[in-house]
């Protein structure tokens, strides 16, 4: 067996209205009750003092009806760089970590996954994200406001934090191959000026030799 190595990339953007949206989202979810996460075993090593993973298929939490506008926004720039017009969100979560907290190396189970780093202070613990292909670590440089878009099969973590409050928004979506008005999904004039036989994935005639 062999690897077949091709590019493929993280992209790293910003909220561009963080300043908006910050306080308010913080604000719900101070008010919120949400437990924590403690898992220490052979396979995971988790300890996180607040987050809302159990429900966070429901989409009409108060903070998520916030965030949730403003970065579908921001997505569209990330989603058209990498050939697609539409994806599903599937889901949503904030996780809070404190002093020592830290997330294992996991992975998710939809076709993107991500971080927007809401509550970011200088000398928090970093993202890092596996390459399948040589097993190579990279840390997210991360500021305040950015956030990542990445495969979710990508193996990844958060390394332990320091003694400042970290909280992150983390999210799961699908690229969605249904048509829109009875056309492609995919940006294919995006595409087809790298690869014009992807056209014929669409059912769209290829440009004449």
């Amino acid at each position: 067996m062999k690897k077949i190595q091709i590019d493929d990339c993280i992209c790293h953007s910003k909220i561009k209205e963080h300043l908006e949206i910050r306080d308010s989202i913080l604000s719900e979810i101070e008010k919120s009750s949400d437990g924590n996460l403690e898992q220490k075993d052979s396979f995971y090593t988790d300890s996180i003092s607040k987050l809302d993973w159990n429900i966070s298929d429901k989409l009409d939490r108060p903070w998520v009806k916030i965030f949730l506008p403003v970065f579908i926004k921001n997505l569209e720039e990330v989603i058209t760089s990498i050939g697609y017009a539409k994806v599903a969100i599937k889901n949503v979560w904030y996780q809070q970590y404190l002093e020592g907290d830290t997330h294992g190396w996991h992975i998710h189970d939809d076709h993107f996954t991500g971080v927007y780093y809401l509550e970011f202070p200088n000398g928090c613990s970093q993202t890092e994200i596996v390459s399948p292909y040589n097993f190579k670590a990279v840390k997210i440089d991360a500021s305040e406001g950015d956030f990542v878009v990445f495969p979710a099969h990508y193996i990844h973590r958060g390394l332990p934090n320091a003694s400042k409050r970290k909280t992150i928004i983390s999210y799961n979506f699908s690229a969605d191959g249904s048509p829109i008005d009875g056309k492609c999904s995919l940006d294919t004039n995006k595409i087809k000026k790298v690869n014009p036989n992807i056209s014929w994935w669409c059912n769209i005639e290829p440009p004449q030799n």
